[in-house]
């Protein structure tokens, strides 16, 4: 198996065109909103692996999930394909350290994921899971109603809270997000 020692730092850099260190970069949820053009409260119904090729580059991997439910910046109903780099494609196996890991994003997972628009990942991928894993989010049932699970400092969603306490929040970011670009 080649090594793939510079992707994790390539990772970073290939999240999205001309956006730096995303895999890495601490995200609370205003920024999260300001750099993903959706978020997606729906249940994982496919995980497929692709391999790409980059002219004069080793093989890249890249995990795509399909997440069923609601545009959380829209409030309709939306069906989102999204890749994250890493995964195992024909018994071949690329780990990434920001990929998620297994467990969040299995089939039938009730999730919130992050999203945004990527170029350079090949024919079969034109969304990515903005951040990797500071972009899924796992979604459980409660006494409360549905809790999104929190990820600690530096994640979009950095408690557990519940779903309705981030839709408020997301509105709350995208208010903020039209007045930036109407004041410029």
């Amino acid at each position: 198996m080649k090594k793939f020692s510079w992707l994790a730092g390539a990772a970073a850099g290939l999240l999205l065109a001309g956006a730096a260190q995303a895999c890495i970069e601490a995200l609370d949820l205003n920024k999260m909103v300001q750099r993903a053009d959706t978020a997606v409260r729906g249940t994982i119904t496919n995980v497929r692996s692709v391999a790409y090729t980059p002219p004069g580059d080793d093989r890249l991997i890249y995990t795509l999930i399909t997440v069923e439910g609601e545009d959380l910046y829209t409030g309709k109903a939306r069906t989102l394909e999204a890749a994250f780099l890493g995964g195992t494609w024909q018994g071949e196996s690329m780990t990434v350290t920001c990929m998620p890991a297994p467990s969040e994003y299995r089939l039938g997972n009730d999730v919130v994921v992050f999203s945004a628009p990527v170029e350079g990942w090949g024919p079969e991928i034109d969304r990515c899971v903005y951040a990797a894993m500071g972009g899924i989010f796992r979604v459980i049932p409660s006494r409360k109603g549905e809790v999104v699970l929190g990820k600690g400092e530096g994640f979009a969603i950095e408690k557990n809270m519940t779903l309705d306490q981030l839709r408020q929040g997301i509105r709350v970011a995208l208010a903020a997000k039209k007045q930036g670009q109407s004041e410029k």
